[in-house]
């Protein structure tokens, strides 16, 4: 009926029925969690706990002739469910035995009770062994015919937010199985499942990305900004390649919704967009992008700069502002309330972008970055890309005369120029060679 039960009437219902607690069965029990959760409505932690040491003690004590009708995967799955609908945690003492009982039930149990038990776990930011998580995708995997499209999601996103890997044969295997379905799936759904792969630092075969894609695309409008964004995300991550046609109409779609999108989705969107080699001047153009850009963290506002380098685009309206809010960063590592905190990353992608796009009003903000950098530099791990990058700044400024002709120098020490310079020059080495 999807109707809501007033709250002046839920407690006092939910106080009886915990009176009542130890003649509930188990079913009874992960019955009404369910039916909270499934209203939006929350449960005192008290109170929910009690039931939950009641379901788990029903469980325990179950004689085994009983356990056919009282420990079912759908009790289970549902208990776990609606916990983490509410936003609630677990304690693991209790999450672990009921696992292992739903395990204990995996041959009879559904592929969405498997599926929304996954998504349970890892929404509540929970793990789960290694082997008992095998346990449950190689029985959804033998289950994937009765799978829908938003189980199949759910499986992945639960393994990629839970930080783990799926084995290669059975990713395919259930790509495969969302492929077969694409058209019952909405863009969410979609999204979300490429979301999942590239979080995992996986691929998928291109025939079955273009697939996904065009599904997506065609129900662009019906789209949340989220989904494109994230989508964009996805392949980008994973370092496959979209057509033209697809960026196109997913950026005319996020550019007419960038109202309502999120400022990180638009800025992935953008990065994503550069790693495709394709300008987004229609969503760059929209007011909502840049009034939004306020709200970035320095990460963000670091790869949109990043990103208009790779392109060549030179908006120095959007770079002067990512230049003026870095002078505030903190790249020191302390607990402080100096400034907002930011990594060497970001400012290695700014200071490289002002150089690439020829900014040179911008030298002063460049060099009093790599003063930053030069200050923390023994506690930043600078990698190759860093070096490389702060290398190509050095270059600029002495090919342009900029900042006293002296590129680096005296920003940076005479080691760590050298130190990017044979970087650099690693760097061009080995790009040669593989080019051979």
């Amino acid at each position: 009926m999807g109707q809501q039960v007033p709250a002046g009437l839920l407690q006092p219902l939910m106080l009886a029925f915990a009176n009542k607690l130890c003649v509930a069965k188990p079913q009874a029990i992960a019955n009404t969690l369910w039916a909270v959760a499934t209203m939006g409505q929350q449960m005192p932690a008290g109170l929910l706990q009690r039931l939950l040491d009641a379901f788990a003690s029903k469980l325990e004590q179950a004689a085994p002739q009983e356990a056919k009708d009282i420990v079912t995967p759908q009790n289970i799955s549902n208990t776990l469910w609606a916990v983490a609908t509410m936003g609630q945690q677990m304690p693991a003492g209790l999450l672990q035995p009921l696992m292992l009982a739903f395990a204990n039930k995996l041959r009879i149990a559904k592929p969405q009770e498997i599926s929304n038990t996954l998504w349970a776990v890892a929404t509540m930011g929970q793990q789960m062994p290694a082997g008992l998580l095998q346990q449950l995708l190689d029985a959804f995997a033998s289950k994937l015919e009765q799978a829908t499209p938003q189980e199949v999601k759910d499986t992945l996103w639960a393994v990629a937010t839970m930080g783990q890997r799926m084995p290669e044969g059975m990713l395919q295997q259930l790509m495969l199985a969302f492929a077969n379905k694409v058209h019952l799936a909405n863009p969410q759904e979609i999204s979300n499942t490429l979301w999942a792969v590239a979080t995992m630092r996986q691929k998928l075969r291109t025939p079955q990305l273009q697939q996904l894609v065009d599904a997506l695309v065609s129900n662009v409008q019906q789209a949340a900004p989220q989904a494109i964004s994230n989508t964009l995300w996805a392949v980008a991550t994973m370092r496959q390649q979209l057509n033209p046609m697809q960026l196109l109409r997913m950026e005319q779609a996020l550019a007419s919704k960038s109202e309502e999108a999120a400022p990180q989705g638009l800025a992935n969107a953008v990065w994503a967009c550069a790693k495709q080699r394709y300008l987004p001047q229609q969503l760059l153009l929209a007011p909502p992008f840049g009034s939004k850009l306020a709200a970035n963290q320095p990460q963000e506002l670091a790869n949109i700069a990043w990103a208009l380098a790779q392109l060549g685009h030179r908006d120095e309206q959007i770079v002067s502002f990512v230049t003026e809010q870095a002078q505030h960063w903190d790249i020191s590592g302390t607990s402080n309330d100096s400034g907002v905190a930011c990594n060497a990353q970001t400012l290695c992608n700014i200071c490289r972008s002002v150089a690439v796009l020829d900014l040179q009003q911008h030298v002063g903000v460049v060099l009093r970055l790599a003063a930053s950098l030069s200050r923390y530099w023994p506690g930043l791990s600078l990698v190759t890309e860093h070096l490389c990058q702060l290398h190509q700044v050095h270059t600029w400024l002495q090919d342009f005369q900029l900042g006293g002709n002296h590129g680096l120098q005296g920003v940076l020490t005479e080691q760590r120029l050298h130190e990017c310079q044979e970087t650099r020059m690693a760097q061009l080495k080995e790009q040669q060679s593989e080019s051979v």
